[in-house]
């Protein structure tokens, strides 16, 4: 397989986004599925192992990530594409992507401990004040400590951008490509850096569509008189509808960048 870099003008980026929502609407369930088990898996980890949870995400998600990928060729070429072939990139080939996929995860959860220092030392400590359940779901949250939150996500957001785009295309390069960990990461960014122009266009696209949906249900919906309840159930629907379909753009994204001879 071809391990050129291809470069592309920003307008592939909106290509990525249109073979997504394709290949999202040729095996929808299958494809739903797949990304609500990915959302499910991080979540189980999170929520069943307190502390450790995060860490162990963090670590096993450029595993995951070669799975979606894997998913995605297998989708495109008519095949049914289940949820256990999220866990392809870690037992393909008698495991042997294992280790470069557990250390990019490694690597993976250094950058974002980085990203929670940085916040922390330009924030300072988080505002302390007791807060029960019940308050955080009425919304009585302390000023102080929402503007803390909305600054530290912001931070966070802004720094987390080059990263995810640095680990793009490694799980696949690892899988497809038989690189070890940084090699795979070095390709990637070079190739996320030659494609920055397509990026800001497929990341602006992915914005548009999810705040287009979710103003629709909230303030179209809402002013119609629907209970509050059921635009909620709509608006978490319609993320994991979006997040799905964003999954599906992966592959795209990497047959136009690594695949020179696939045919547009």
């Amino acid at each position: 397989m071809a391990t050129h870099i291809q470069s592309h003008p920003p307008r592939e980026g909106w290509e990525w986004l249109m073979k997504g929502i394709q290949l999202f609407k040729k095996k929808p369930g299958e494809m739903f599925l797949l990304g609500n088990s990915y959302l499910f898996v991080v979540l189980l980890f999170s929520l069943l192992i307190p502390h450790l949870g995060p860490v162990l995400v963090t670590l096993v998600t450029p595993g995951l990530g070669a799975g979606i990928f894997i998913a995605g060729k297998v989708a495109l070429s008519g095949l049914r594409a289940t949820p256990v072939l999220l866990f392809a990139g870690f037992l393909q080939n008698d495991k042997k992507h294992l280790q470069p996929l557990l250390v990019l995860g490694a690597m993976y959860s250094v950058c974002f401990a980085l990203i929670k220092l940085v916040a922390f030392l330009a924030l300072g400590a988080e505002p302390t004040q007791a807060l029960t359940p019940a308050d955080i779901e009425a919304g009585k949250i302390p000023e102080e400590a929402m503007e803390y939150m909305i600054a530290y996500s912001a931070i966070a957001g802004v720094l987390s951008v080059p990263v995810l785009l640095c680990f793009w295309f490694a799980p696949a390069l690892i899988v497809w490509h038989d690189m070890s960990a940084p090699k795979a990461l070095f390709a990637s960014a070079v190739a996320s850096w030659r494609n920055k122009g397509a990026f800001i266009i497929y990341g602006m696209g992915w914005l548009m569509i999810s705040l287009s949906f979710s103003a629709f249900i909230m303030f179209v919906l809402g002013a119609i008189g629907i209970p509050a309840s059921i635009l909620g159930a709509l608006n978490l629907m319609t993320v994991a509808v979006v997040m799905a379909v964003s999954l599906c753009s992966f592959y795209p994204s990497y047959q136009a960048v690594f695949e020179a001879d696939v045919v547009a």
